[in-house]
């Protein structure tokens, strides 16, 4: 579920990856494992790690929810999802558009 294997034609010529905010959001709603609606810390690991975070991901996710999750319930809701945009945009390759 890589993003870049997934949206391939939307790769800017800076090399970052290009979606619309409903095409982001189809695509972290398919690690949410518990469909609760929410993004939980492994939930967000494992979206980074298939993305190409590899031995990184663990540092990446955690700092992922850290930046996302803004109440600190231990996830990251609809409320929240613009601070996971931003933290895609700076971590992850990602511009959404």
């Amino acid at each position: 579920m890589a993003l870049k294997n997934t949206y391939r034609r939307y790769i800017s010529s800076d090399g970052k990856l290009e979606m619309s905010l409903q095409e982001f959001k189809k695509w972290i709603k398919k690690f949410d494992t518990d469909k609760d609606g929410k993004i939980s810390k492994e939930e967000l690991r494992e979206a980074v790690r298939t993305n190409g975070g590899g031995w990184l991901s663990k540092i990446k996710g955690s700092h992922g929810m850290r930046v996302g999750d803004s109440n600190g319930d231990g996830f990251i809701d609809e409320k929240e999802f613009k601070n996971l945009v931003e933290f895609a945009q700076r971590n992850l390759g990602v511009r959404v558009i």
